[in-house]
This record gives structure tokens, C-alpha cells and sequence, in this order.
């Protein structure tokens, strides 16, 4: 698991993005309409995943931007599912709109990325590496 980056104290939620968990936007000084766009494409993303995915992601706490990480565009911090220390911070996925959307200049690109981001992301959730992921289409 990666080290967990301490929210910002800008950080607000994200509203009913995830149902059971509240998620968090950190801010930082990403353009407020490229992180609003990712916010919106993040929940349709969530709202129209199969199960067990849904179930899955309804678990994390989902962080739209935060500092951009040179060639990624989400990252999986945390225990995989089942594994966790019931003392451990809670599994988060971060989603960098600052990575995303610069690079994904169409609505239709950026929404098939941030999809496909979540859904890579939520697979390290359930355990799966990077050749598992791969596999599946989704590196």
C-alpha cells in the first residue's frame, strides 16, 4: 500500500458520490471546473457499475485530484479487501483530475478513462495486481 496523503484543509465532500461512505474533493489549485467535471463523471462512473463493483466502491473513501503523480491517473492506498487492520486508515482511491483532464480533452475520452481508472483502481481493491488487471483490459 502507498503512504496515504493528508487531506488539505480546503477538503469538502463530495456530497452522495459513494452511499454508504462520504468521499472527499481535495481542491488544491486545480482549475474548479476540471475537478467538478471529474466529480460528476466519477459518481455517473459509480451509479452505472455492475456488482460487485458498486458494492466495492460504495467501501471506499473516492478522492477526486490532489497532487498530480507524474504518469498516473488514480491511485489505490490501502488494504485489499479483507486484509485490512481493523485500525488502519480506511482504503481510498484518489482520482487526478489535474492528470485526467488535460489529457482527455473529449467529453467521451475523459469519461471512458475516469471509468476505467475507477474500475482499475477498485480491482487493487479486490485484490488484483497489475498483470490480473492486464488481463482483464484494464492497465
Amino acid at each position: 500500500a502507498s503512504s496515504a496523503t493528508p487531506l488539505s484543509a480546503g477538503a469538502r465532500p463530495l456530497g452522495a458520490l459513494v452511499n454508504r461512505r462520504p468521499a472527499t474533493t481535495m481542491r488544491d489549485d486545480a482549475p474548479d471546473e476540471q475537478v467538478a467535471q471529474v466529480e460528476r463523471l466519477v459518481g455517473e462512473a459509480i451509479r452505472t457499475l455492475p456488482e460487485p463493483l458498486r458494492g466495492a466502491a460504495e467501501e471506499l473513501l473516492i478522492v477526486v485530484d490532489g497532487p498530480r503523480r507524474t504518469g498516473l491517473y488514480g491511485l489505490f492506498d490501502g488494504a485489499p479487501r479483507g486484509a485490512g487492520d481493523a485500525e488502519a486508515l480506511p482504503p481510498r482511491i484518489t482520482i487526478y483530475a489535474r492528470a485526467l483532464a488535460p489529457d482527455f480533452p473529449s467529453r467521451a475520452e475523459l469519461t471512458s478513462e475516469v471509468r476505467k481508472t475507477l474500475v482499475h483502481e477498485i480491482g487493487h481493491y479486490l485484490g488484483l495486481d497489475e498483470s490480473d488487471l492486464a488481463a482483464r483490459g484494464l492497465e
